[in-house]
């Protein structure tokens, strides 16, 4: 019987798999930090991010922060052998409601990222307003923390409107909190929502028009979407038609742009 041998491996070359790739950084990439605070004063019906309602009677002051923003610090060290020597450029605070956190604890998280990674000297650091969260003083803490942009979470400036997403707060808060931002911050972001429930294409215009009102250097225009797990998903609203609603985005396309804003994303205007 002749034995059968497997046949020999061929040699490899170490150095073959070693040599350097094709791609080669001159420096290593900067980095961008999302830090979550979930927590917010109602659960929206439409919302299915990770975020919680403080419940009844509690009021902000139930919030563990300072137990969280420790929770926050062990997270990060344990990432920070995966990013070391490379640069921040931008921070960013969502929820949630971030502005649930007294300045006094944004300013603590902010300091407790910048001890332990290098952020860029004009590193800009975005924070999540909610209008009903909002107050003069504390916008201005906020910036005096070290946050250098506000994004405010309007969704309409309609008040049924505003009641049929479920938001805390209402037209004139809006226009208040804007009015802040636009004074403390040098820029700014304001969330709208549009096919809401019960929203005609010149109620879409009246939004889009008092938003354009405040110069703002960037817009987030966001469809209503249905998502599962939501109350919206349990108990639909009667919304726009795809073509309406279709409409209702070329509208908002033209109206920026007549504004000087460039649509660099879906859902995304900038200032050009």
């Amino acid at each position: 019987m002749i034995p059968i041998r497997p046949a020999a491996a061929a040699p490899r070359d170490i150095q073959q798999s070693m040599r350097p790739g094709t791609l080669q950084l001159g420096a290593l990439p900067p980095l961008s930090i999302y830090v979550h605070l979930p927590w917010c004063l109602k659960k929206c019906p439409y919302c299915d991010f990770n975020s919680h309602e403080l419940r009844a009677g509690d009021g902000a002051q139930a919030l563990p922060e300072q137990r969280y923003l420790d929770a926050l610090v062990a997270d990060l060290e344990a990432a920070l052998p995966l990013v070391w020597g490379r640069p921040v450029h931008s921070v960013f605070i969502g929820g949630g409601t971030p502005s649930l956190f007294s300045p006094k604890s944004i300013d603590r998280l902010l300091g407790d990222i910048r001890a332990r990674v290098r952020l860029d000297p004009d590193c800009e650091i975005t924070m999540e307003a909610n209008p009903g969260t909002f107050e003069k003083d504390r916008f201005r803490a906020y910036r005096g923390a070290g946050v250098t942009r506000l994004s405010i979470g309007v969704q309409s400036f309609n008040d049924a409107h505003l009641q049929a997403l479920g938001r805390v707060h209402d037209r004139a808060q809006a226009i208040a909190a804007v009015e802040e931002a636009a004074q403390s911050f040098s820029t700014f972001n304001l969330d709208l929502m549009y096919a809401l429930p019960g929203q005609t294409p010149a109620q879409l215009e009246q939004d889009v028009t008092q938003a354009l009102a405040f110069a703002p250097p960037h817009i987030s225009i966001y469809h209503l979407t249905i998502e599962p797990n939501t109350y919206f998903a349990k108990y639909p609203p009667q919304v726009p038609e795809d073509d309406m609603a279709y409409a209702m985005l070329d509208r908002i396309t033209e109206m920026t742009a007549g504004a000087g804003m460039q649509r660099y994303e879906i859902s995304a205007y900038a200032q050009a």
